[in-house]
């Protein structure tokens, strides 16, 4: 029988009869002795439950009305302590300690020296009565996802005009134009997107904030200028609204019918804080995930195949349709040619 319910259960029996002995509930909720004593001293230090036990009589009662007594447990159960580790903090604490390992694997980071000791300090944290650390570590796995180890050459020279608050003069490479050119940014938030290092900073040509992808950037050089302020809710306001790294352009709503077989996955994901998701009688659901750029949705779309349809803007539906035009021109054109090899 599970924590809340023994709580349940303990309310019950001492509300219907009155009085009752401490073999009786320990029989009733099968559990020992050390475990019915701790589960009465939470009623009431932390429920406030008017549990007495009376000696004349061998048994426990409330002291007074405690019709309220159901209502606390259900409000405590967020105290309550849990049988074990739920799945959400097992898969952060587990994800932690790999990265800590992989930190302490570079002997040139500045943290690697400390990583030791702070894994051991995170692995005291692990209750022994519901595992061993050495136990947790083996028979426990968290599998991280592969990062691609792309060369940042200027990761450090951003970094430090973030923490200076000074300029960057640099020159950027725009993949999507192919050209080089020069700008002076005040550099405001590092963000790590799908293993890769962007800058938002605030672009003095451009006059508006910008995202910068770090392995993009040419050459850096720290200027003597201090940045321009701008507030990080400015910031959050206007680059984490969208889908994606990438804003700037229109936003826009997409709308998005996914079929009931891959509905229940949809369910399970986040694509956007903002989003909207509606459950359709048939199984299927309608995503709604704010967008600026066509580019990074169409992606993830396109991943789903036929069991997603864009319903809307017009403008995402021709891009994909467009896109998809061109898959089948690459794949049509293979086709032909292993037909033609038979």
């Amino acid at each position: 029988m599970s924590f809340p319910m023994r709580l349940y259960r303990i309310d019950q029996m001492i509300q219907e009869a009155g009085l009752v002995s401490f073999e009786t509930l320990r029989s009733a909720l099968q559990c020992s002795a050390p475990t019915l004593k701790r589960d009465l001293r939470f009623m009431r230090e932390q429920l406030g439950a008017p549990i007495e036990y009376s000696f004349a009589k061998n048994g426990y009662y409330y002291s007074n009305d405690s019709k309220h007594t159901s209502r606390q447990i259900e409000r405590a159960q967020d105290k309550a302590p849990a049988a074990w580790y739920s799945a959400n903090e097992l898969r952060v604490l587990m994800t932690i300690l790999g990265e800590l390992d992989q930190i302490e694997s570079d002997k040139k980071g500045l943290l690697a020296g400390d990583m030791r000791a702070m894994r051991a300090r995170l692995l005291a944290c692990v209750r022994a009565d519901k595992i061993a650390a050495r136990e947790l570590v083996k028979r426990v796995k968290v599998v991280l996802p592969e990062h691609v180890e792309a060369s940042v050459p200027f990761f450090g020279v951003v970094g430090e005009a973030l923490s200076r608050r000074h300029r960057l003069r640099i020159t950027y490479f725009t993949r999507s134009r192919t050209a080089e050119n020069a700008r002076e940014i005040s550099p405001v938030r590092l963000v790590n997107y799908r293993g890769h290092w962007y800058v938002d900073a605030w672009c003095h040509q451009a006059e508006a904030l910008r995202t910068f992808n770090v392995e993009n950037i040419l050459s850096a050089e720290i200027l003597s200028k201090k940045c321009r302020v701008v507030a990080m809710r400015t910031v959050e306001e206007e680059l984490d609204k969208t889908y994606g790294i990438f804003s700037g352009g229109q936003l826009q709503r997409a709308v998005i019918e996914i079929d009931s077989v891959l509905a229940p996955y949809v369910t399970a994901e986040v694509w956007h804080c903002d989003q909207t998701l509606r459950k359709q009688s048939d199984g299927a659901v309608v995503l709604e995930v704010p967008f600026a750029s066509e580019v990074e949705i169409a992606g993830r779309i396109l991943s789903m195949g036929s069991h997603a349809k864009v319903t809307a803007p017009e403008s995402l539906k021709k891009y994909l349709a467009d896109e998809i035009g061109r898959m089948s021109n690459v794949y049509g054109g293979a086709a032909l040619e292993l037909q033609g090899g038979e």
